[in-house]
């Protein structure tokens, strides 16, 4: 169930058993069988009425069983046996495998599609037209009955270039050689189609944006944006969200679907009485009600922030209670008395650590991007717009372990100029990026602390019981008055699965400890050294500087930035001088290691 948020969510394509399939928007969603995800908090940072997660299926499926639209996508296919090719029809879904009429061979669906490059529209490459565009004879041209086969070409060729769609009919035909190149379509007519695969009939307004062909098992046909949050206790007098409010008030949907009706200034006005707040200040939240980025990096520091405070609670009041039924976190030290000078060096750069026997994580879908990053946000939700507006989400419950640095400490060693220098370095690079407007801003307190969590994620791998793409970080890293610098490695799943309690075991005295002082030893030499530690940049628009799949990369699904924004010389610094956070416990490491030996 989880996957129908991400990566099989609205608007992505799922390949299962030969078939290729595109997931519709929410409106198509069987609203009745879905179920309310509670969460109040998240709801008023996100500006919807209710998340709900789509129907779960049992074991044994029938066909009264709730689920969920997936359109047949893209419509043109090809049979494996004889290569004719074929458009198909929604009259002629039967529940079954598409089979060719000519020899009943398994039909399977053609590898190319084409999306659109700034509003995220998809459509079927028109194959029939593409074949005819080097047309050589006036009965080509004007071929009114094509019947298209999807052939190799003959004479050693390689790649795109060796496959060809020909017309039987005319003898029209063209190879693949040219088919990804820039605005290949637009060469022959072709323009966008203005919708997606699953919107049916006219009335879509003409987009003129450029169209390109890609693979549809390309990661850029869908990226997903979702927000993921944790389930934190309220806080006893919650501080006033405004612009929740104004978004939750009852007359706010009207004035939003309809700004320019005659009603909308009484509207305005009755929200800004009955919440004391001005027309002007309302006005601006219905104008921006569309979720941009900007607005989306806003709420999630906003829920970050209530998170930190709820871990720091634990921490500094560790003789009162604290969580709630899915929030159940206890405090812990990192060593009690420390027996040397490396665990002593440790505790003195890390001021807190909870353990989080029981969480659950909400994560929620807004919408999607197609081609690049920078391109518009389809909504999660293009049918009519109705007066509550919801989005999709999905519960999931794990454990984790805490950690917070000393506030002092990093405030110190991120004045220094050469951590300055590097920090700098990367968000120059991220905001050239197409990334950089999904990232936060780069400081060097953020830099550590996401690359800790690496380390550590890496390091905890080995003994925790869970596999390396299960563990997960959350990076709380607000510079200020009241910083944050620390960490949340936890893990969760749909069922119980996430709460065996190896994660939170490992973050018991003295386990947390020996883990971390591995993780930085590790992180000292990186098999790729002195390559990776000198590297000017890797990763993603060179997002990275010495940080490779020998020492800090892990799952995708792992890192909340894409495996990006990496430095470990800020973990543990460099022989050219840059300190690195954890330097002296290295330096201790180091000197236990030679004292031993001697």
């Amino acid at each position: 169930m989880s996957q129908t948020i991400a990566p099989f969510g609205v608007g992505a394509i799922l390949d299962v058993v030969g078939e290729s399939l595109m997931g519709t928007d929410i409106s198509h969603w069987p609203y009745e069988k879905t179920v309310r995800v509670e969460s109040r908090r998240l709801e008023d940072a996100l500006g919807v009425k209710e998340l709900r997660s789509p129907p779960s299926s049992p074991s044994e499926p029938s066909a009264r069983t709730p689920g969920l639209l997936y359109q047949r996508f893209p419509l043109w296919l090809f049979c494996q046996d004889c290569r004719r090719m074929h458009r198909s029809r929604p009259f002629e879904e039967d529940g079954k495998g598409p089979r060719c009429k000519v020899c009943d061979g398994h039909m399977v669906p053609m590898r190319f599609i084409a999306v659109c490059t700034r509003r995220g529209h998809a459509m079927d490459v028109p194959w029939d037209r593409w074949a005819h565009s080097e047309h050589t004879t006036e009965n080509q041209r004007k071929c009114q009955d094509p019947k298209l086969r999807f052939d190799t070409r003959e004479g050693g060729t390689q790649g795109l270039a060796s496959l060809v769609v020909r017309c039987e009919t005319c003898g029209a035909h063209r190879h693949l050689g040219d088919l990804t190149a820039n605005e290949s379509l637009k060469r022959i007519g072709v323009r966008c189609s203005g919708k997606q695969p699953w919107q049916k009939g006219g009335g879509f307004a003409a987009c003129d944006e450029r169209v390109e062909v890609v693979q549809r098992g390309a990661t850029n046909v869908t990226m997903a944006e979702v927000t993921t949050a944790l389930d934190i206790p309220e806080p006893a007098i919650p501080p006033r969200d405004v612009v929740a409010e104004i978004r939750q008030h009852r007359n706010f949907e009207d004035v939003r679907s309809a700004p320019n009706s005659p009603f909308a200034p009484t509207l305005i006005a009755l929200i800004a009485a009955n919440l004391e707040v001005s027309e002007d200040l309302v006005r601006q939240v219905v104008a921006g009600q569309a979720a941009s980025a900007d607005e989306l990096m806003e709420a999630r520091k906003g829920l970050l922030a209530r998170e930190w405070l709820a871990f720091q609670q634990a921490g500094d009041d560790p003789d009162e209670q604290t969580g709630s039924r899915d929030f159940i976190i206890s405090p812990a030290k990192i060593v009690t008395a420390p027996p040397n000078t490396v665990e002593k060096a440790l505790a003195s750069l890390v001021q807190d650590v909870v353990l989080v026997h029981r969480l659950r994580e909400i994560r929620v879908l807004h919408g999607f991007r197609r081609y690049s990053l920078d391109s518009n946000l389809v909504d999660v939700d293009l049918g009519v717009r109705s007066r509550e507006r919801w989005l999709p989400a999905v519960e999931s419950f794990g454990e984790g372990i805490f950690l917070a640095l000393d506030e002092q400490r990093v405030s110190l060693w991120e004045k220094d100029d050469a951590v300055v220098a590097r920090a700098a370095k990367i968000e120059q690079r991220r905001q050239k990026s197409g990334l950089g407007s999904r990232l936060t801003t780069v400081s060097p307190r953020f830099v550590l602390v996401h690359s800790f969590a690496h380390l550590l994620m890496r390091q905890l791998a080995f003994s925790c019981g869970y596999s390396a793409a299960s563990l997960r970080e959350r990076v709380y890293a607000a510079p200020g008055p009241a910083g944050q610098a620390g960490v949340l490695i936890y893990t969760a799943a749909g069922d119980a699965e996430g709460t065996l309690g190896g994660l939170v075991r490992q973050g018991e005295e003295p386990r947390l400890a020996q883990s971390i002082v591995a993780a930085l030893e590790s992180a000292a030499w990186c098999s790729a050294d002195p390559v990776c530690r000198e590297s000017r940049g890797q990763g993603l628009d060179s997002l990275n500087l010495a940080a490779c799949h020998g020492c800090s990369l892990v799952a995708e699904t792992s890192c909340e930035r894409s495996n990006v924004l990496l430095d470990r010389v800020l973990v543990v610094g460099d022989d050219a001088g840059t300190p690195g956070f954890f330097s002296e416990v290295i330096d201790a490491v180091r000197e236990e290691s030679a004292r031993r030996s001697a």
